[in-house]
């Protein structure tokens, strides 16, 4: 069959066209991998508890991932019931997950992200350069120095800001969380709320690991507070809210992932606190218990020393001096939970304990046997805390010196006024003008930032620059009104010293003249 001018034509145009898409694919495989073709990982799985899965983006199929697994980009990860996980990011941003929880890694232009699907996270952004999250609905939430925790349940989602500060951004609306709010995101938009109670045990992310003790909860009750109640949830469990008196409470809590808030009644009105999280793990049924790890043995109690185990059939135990038991002191089978070792002599060593027939499940630990009884023991303990009460009294005078000695920095710092023009006019056809502040630097070890944005806060269209020992820096601006202050940062750190007050600057287009009146020549 003959084809066509007009066919030829169109045959060429369509090759072309997946020649072009097949560059465009070829280029993006090379930057997410290597030279080789090694995948480029993006961060890891930094440990993980009980089921947690993990899908590659070339695949369809979920697979068991391992701690200390590394993770690519467009990856999914995903625990499971009674499961938990850390993910390190490559740009420091760690992300604690919950059970039953879903995000995905992304790449963006500012480097590596992170899309939470459903669930919980916990994010910790202090030590990260640049974090951002996008939440299923499109939400985004860039953290700025920030540790929250983040959920998300398909009829909403809120970010509970507990340090630094979080930008929520949905449809049109930006809106700042900073540390002791929360954010709530709803069909409606984006809500505030104020957490005025301080939780303080369970730390948050606390993984405990006995059910038959009980938790200490405790927080900071106000004052005037006429009852308080702890709100509890966890996955699989009814809701409960136990009402309290004071600012602790004990309760026995059987294994899973829970989350707890206090709520107060005042004369004032109702006050709550921010969210916590912490994890009860079931009580291990394979485990060594005595001795401890690391545990010093005084020589009169090593003459007939015991060893106790968790288990639930034969075991068989080893002890040696050996870290890798070349060379045995004892080896026994056993259907019990516990052997008398007799006649150790000092040193240390190594016991290990594996279910009969399977010596990869073995459990290992060490103690170290004393060439001192325990009077003398004891009083060798007494000559240690002497010296330790010693060292922390020479520690707790260079905690103070140092601290004097910053703020007598600090005052000197503190010393800073920034000068700069109320009022910049632009030229008619210009997009921005260059803002100048200038100030007497205190120290020419000192960093100076200029930070410029559109809101008192400084945290809107935020702008910066630092300066080493120099007096001024600057800035482009646009047409608008704008807020201005300078900190002074040490040479290695970077929270400041002190800083100038606060002062703004109007930037103004400038007016074209009318144009000339021009007689015309009819009019002559």
């Amino acid at each position: 069959m003959k084809l066509s001018r007009r066919d030829k034509v169109v045959t060429a145009i369509l090759l072309i066209l997946i020649a072009l898409l097949s560059y465009l694919m070829h280029c993006h495989w090379r930057n997410r991998f290597g030279s080789r073709g090694e995948a480029k990982p993006v961060g890891e799985v930094e440990y993980k508890y009980h089921q947690v899965q993990r899908k590659y983006s070339d695949r369809m199929i979920w697979e068991d991932v391992e701690s200390r697994s590394p993770i690519y980009a467009y990856d999914w990860v995903m625990t499971k019931d009674k499961s938990d996980a850390r993910i390190t990011l490559n740009n420091g941003m760690k992300v604690d997950m919950d059970p039953e929880s879903m995000v995905e890694i992304d790449e963006t232009r500012d480097g590596v992200g992170l899309t939470l699907r459903d669930g919980t996270i916990r994010a910790d952004s202090r030590t990260a350069k640049g974090a951002s999250i996008t939440a299923a609905d499109g939400t985004k939430i860039d953290l700025d120095k920030a540790n929250a925790q983040i959920t998300s349940d398909g009829n909403g989602l809120s970010v509970d800001v507990k340090e630094g500060s979080a930008t929520v951004k949905n449809r049109d609306q930006k809106t700042t969380v900073a540390a002791g709010e929360i954010g709530n995101v709803s069909q409606k938009g984006v809500t505030k709320e104020k957490t005025s109670i301080v939780l303080k045990a369970p730390a948050v992310g606390a993984v405990l690991d006995d059910p038959a003790k009980p938790v200490e909860f405790s927080f900071n009750a106000p004052a005037d507070a006429e009852s308080c109640a702890i709100l509890l949830n966890a996955p699989g469990k009814p809701r409960r809210t136990i009402t309290v008196n004071g600012g602790s409470h004990s309760e026995k809590l059987s294994d899973g992932s829970y989350q707890w808030r206090v709520s107060c009644r005042t004369k004032g009105g109702v006050i709550t606190s921010s969210g916590g999280a912490f994890r009860m793990r079931p009580q291990q049924s394979f485990a060594l218990i005595s001795p401890a790890p690391g545990q010093v043995v005084t020589a009169n109690n090593a003459e007939s020393l015991r060893l106790a185990w968790r288990s639930s059939g034969p075991v068989h135990v080893d002890v040696s001096q050996d870290s890798g038991f070349a060379s045995l002191v004892q080896s026994n089978d056993s259907s019990g939970q516990s052997l008398n070792v007799k006649n150790l002599k000092p040193g240390k060593y190594y016991w290990r304990v594996y279910p009969a027939g399977n010596k990869s499940a073995a459990l290992q630990s060490s103690f170290t046997v004393s060439d001192k009884g325990e009077l003398l023991a004891e009083s060798d303990a007494a000559d240690a805390k002497m010296n330790a009460e010693k060292a922390a009294k020479k520690k707790a005078a260079d905690e103070a010196a140092a601290k004097k000695q910053q703020s007598e920095k600090s005052s000197a710092a503190a010393k800073i006024t920034a000068r700069g023009a109320s009022t910049l006019n632009l030229e008619p056809d210009a997009k921005s003008g260059r803002f100048s502040a200038s100030w007497s630097p205190v120290n020419k070890n000192y960093r100076y930032r200029l930070r410029v944005a559109s809101d008192e806060r400084l945290t809107e269209d935020l702008k910066t620059q630092t300066v080493q020992g120099k007096g001024s820096a600057s800035v482009a601006l646009p047409e608008g009104e704008f807020f201005y202050r300078v900190d002074v940062l040490p040479a290695n750190g970077t929270r400041p010293l002190a800083s100038s007050t606060l002062k703004s600057v109007t930037v103004k287009r400038k007016r074209l003249p009318p144009p000339p009146k021009v007689k015309s020549v009819q009019a002559e």
